[in-house]
């Protein structure tokens, strides 16, 4: 750690010290140009001690700049990238006959001014760009991830015209439900045909739907894609996976969990209501029979082992509520 922190100070000071001996330069004075060494060991030491008192000042903006330039998107850097390009272009000429008439300073503060304005320029034409795109009416965008697919409500969904702009599914996201769908596990090769057959009505029934290429930069892992995707598309996330949920919205990034969607609709089933269940099979208990909502809910039935295969109408008797779910108890109406 004392390593670093020598090392931090020493390059602040470098800093610092190219800065005033540009200034210096700028600036030319007839008592500076003839006691230059003593101009020199001056700026130095003070280069020395403003690098290092100041080092925690420093650190601090450098880590500010850092977590400033992550929320960029992508395109927000080609445009800084193109400004830069573009003030060297027009440095450099200015540059070559300063550095001819030994006024190096000179040169490299003017094309050092060209870039900052070139990056401030970048930024505001992008800004400016994106919110006149936003004021336009730019058709919202819809990301899909793998889990949504494997579910396959997502296709009634958009049949009934609720996403009201392009449903995107990602190049990535196809590849990892083509991993899924060749695995040797059964179950993790069950879960990816059945995605591909969703992507497949999907792409016969609806004219939203687009596969789209997208290259993920520095990240790992199809969910760390779809959030870097959803911030520089302006996308929306739509999922089943909470955590995922969870990271997104962590990361600023607009997202739907139908996960909480679903639990927020079903229907409020209270002690004394009465219900009509088909009981489909034997509960862990002896004599207990289970059947199941519309929406998935367990309904365990007492002494309705023998009623296996029939519809039956059932009192509420208990609903017992965890973070996996919910599940009722009933009896047998009289």
């Amino acid at each position: 750690m004392r390593i670093l922190r020598f090392f931090r100070g020493m390059f602040y000071s470098i800093v610092v010290f190219i800065a005033l001996y540009a200034v210096e330069r700028l600036f030319p004075v007839r008592f500076l140009n003839s006691h230059n060494l003593i101009i020199l060991g001056t700026t130095a030491i003070v280069s020395l001690a403003v690098g290092y008192s100041c080092r925690s000042v420093f650190d601090k903006w450098f880590e500010q700049a850092f977590q400033r330039a992550a929320t960029f998107p992508f395109q927000q850097f080609q445009y800084i990238g193109i400004g830069i390009i573009l003030a060297n272009v027009v440095g450099v000429p200015i540059l070559i006959p300063l550095i001819y008439a030994g006024e190096y300073a000179l040169g490299v503060g003017i094309l050092l001014i060209l870039d900052v304005i070139a990056v401030w320029g970048a930024i505001v034409i992008y800004r400016a760009r994106e919110k006149r795109e936003n004021i336009i009416g730019m058709e919202p965008e819809f990301v899909l991830d793998t889990s949504i697919l494997v579910d396959g409500r997502i296709l009634e969904l958009i049949n009934l015209d609720l996403f009201k702009g392009r449903v995107v599914v990602p190049s990535f996201v196809v590849k990892e439900i083509m991993q899924l769908a060749d695995s040797t596990d059964p179950v993790k090769r069950d879960k990816g045909q059945r995605a591909l057959k969703v992507l497949e009505q999907m792409k016969e029934s609806s004219k939203r739907l687009a596969l789209v290429e997208y290259t993920p930069r520095g990240v790992k892992g199809v969910d760390d894609a779809l959030i870097q995707y959803a911030r520089d598309k302006k996308a929306t996330i739509v999922t089943l996976d909470s955590n995922l949920a969870k990271i997104a919205r962590l990361h600023n990034a607009d997202v739907i969990n139908f996960s909480e969607v679903f639990v927020a609709l079903r229907p409020n089933i209270n002690v004394g209501d009465e219900l009509t269940i088909k009981v489909v099979k034997e509960g862990k208990i002896r004599a207990q029979g289970v059947g199941f909502l519309d929406d998935g809910t367990m309904v365990v039935v007492e002494d309705a082992a023998d009623l296996i295969g029939s519809t039956v109408r059932v009192v509420v008797t208990n609903v017992h509520v965890s973070d996996t779910g919910k599940i009722i108890f009933t009896k047998v109406a009289d």
